[in-house]
């Protein structure tokens, strides 16, 4: 069996999702659909405000999610565009594969980031 790997498209993959916040803030979306800033905030509270901006431009740029801006109030949401949507079986491969390969390495954490471990998201489809 052989089996072509364009390892230019993965490293292109990994680029665009890589980072602390992408990831995380892309599941969100995912979970919730369409959110407001403060909503974002409130879901990855870790993540500081200027730092959540800085990503939201940057995956809307790389057209991962849509900034969408309601006329009456000027209220502003976010959501996963299609391309954005595309990219759940690719992480849930990733997940996957980590969680085979985690307890391999849990063993080696501390007992101080064994919590961490165990963050789950569950993504209604």
């Amino acid at each position: 069996m052989s089996t072509q790997i364009a390892i230019d498209a993965i490293q292109h993959t990994l680029q665009n999702i890589s980072g602390k916040w992408r990831i995380p803030i892309l599941t969100t979306l995912f979970q919730i659909e369409k959110a407001r800033y403060s909503v974002l905030q409130q879901y990855l509270p870790k993540i500081g405000s200027k730092m959540l901006t800085t990503e939201l431009k940057a995956l809307e740029q790389l057209n991962l999610i849509e900034r969408l801006v309601s006329e009456p109030n000027l209220t502003i949401c976010y959501q996963l565009s299609n391309k954005g949507r595309s990219l759940l079986p690719v992480l849930e491969a990733l997940s996957h594969w980590g969680e085979a390969d985690l307890p391999k390495k849990a063993t080696e954490l501390t007992s101080q980031n064994k919590h961490e471990i165990n963050h789950f998201l569950t993504i209604n489809i």
